[in-house]
Parts: C-alpha cells; structure tokens; sequence
C-alpha cells in the first residue's frame, strides 16, 4: 500500500510539471533575494511570496524544497526534515524573471 501511495504521489508531481506546458527555456534572468525570517513565517508562505514573482510555472512544494537546498549549509542542515526556521533566519531565493 506504501507503495501505491508513493506512485500515486509521483504521477500527481509528474502531471503538475507536464502541465506547465512549454518545454523551451524561458528567455529572461535569475533573480536571487535574500529574505529575513520574521516571527509567525513558514517556509510555506515565503515560498508563495516568491513563487508568484517567477515567470516560470512551479510547484509550491517544489519551489520550497529549492529554498531549503539552497540553504542548506547555512540554515537548515541539522533542522531537516521538519525544516525549521526561525525569526532573523537569512534565505536566500532564486526565482526566474522574463526580460
């Protein structure tokens, strides 16, 4: 049954992706923001602050997943998989930008 939940769970990931349709990369730039953790944030609602500044289509989780491996030296290695923040906490975010 574990199985099945994790193949249901993988196929649902899949459909999100394929629905974003294009497949060209998009023509624009990186952005990268660093943003200070302030009391009552989850990595949640950082995500959709940022998520919706992109240009391009991305899961929500997977946009959180993105935040934590790109800080995870110097945030979250020893918080994980609860993902932990803390108010005065530094994240760095990358998001793309069409030009």
């Amino acid at each position: 049954m574990n199985h099945l939940k994790h193949l249901i769970v993988v196929g649902v990931i899949a459909l999100a992706v394929a629905s974003c349709g294009n497949t060209e990369p998009p023509k624009g730039h990186l952005v990268s923001e660093t943003y200070t953790v302030i009391s009552g944030d989850t990595l949640d609602k950082i995500a959709y602050r940022y998520i919706v500044k992109s240009s391009v289509c991305r899961d929500i989780r997977e946009f959180r997943e993105g935040i934590i491996e790109l800080n995870w030296d110097r945030v979250f290695n020893g918080r994980y998989p609860h993902g932990a923040i803390y108010a005065g906490d530094r994240l760095q975010i990358n998001y793309w930008k069409e030009d």
